[in-house]
C-alpha cells in the first residue's frame, strides 16, 4: 500500500473507463480506479484496469463506484483489480 495513506482514514474511489482504440482489443475495457479523500483537490492514487470480463466487471464496478473505503478495503481492491481485472501479459 502506499506510504500517503494513513489507517483509519476514510477515502472513496471513483471509476474512470477510457478509450480503447486498438481494434485487437475492442471487447475490453479500460482505464483507472482513482482513489479519493476531502483533503485533496485531485485523486491521491489510482489502480489501473483492463479486462474483457465485461459482465462480471460492471458488477464490481457498480458495487464500488463513489463508496466510502478504509485502508484495508482499499489493500483488498488493488489485489482484486490485479488478480481478476488487469488481463495485461
Amino acid at each position: 500500500m502506499n506510504n500517503r495513506i494513513p489507517k483509519n482514514k476514510k477515502y472513496f474511489f471513483n471509476f474512470i473507463e477510457e478509450a480503447i482504440l486498438n481494434p485487437k482489443y475492442s471487447n475490453y475495457i479500460g482505464g483507472r480506479i482513482e482513489i479519493w479523500d476531502d483533503d485533496h483537490p485531485y485523486s491521491i492514487e489510482e489502480i489501473r484496469f483492463f479486462t474483457k470480463k465485461l459482465n462480471e466487471w460492471k458488477k464490481f464496478r457498480d458495487k464500488w463506484d463513489f463508496k466510502e473505503v478504509n485502508d484495508a478495503q482499499i489493500k483488498k481492491i488493488k489485489n482484486v483489480v490485479k488478480e481478476k481485472y488487469y488481463d495485461v501479459k
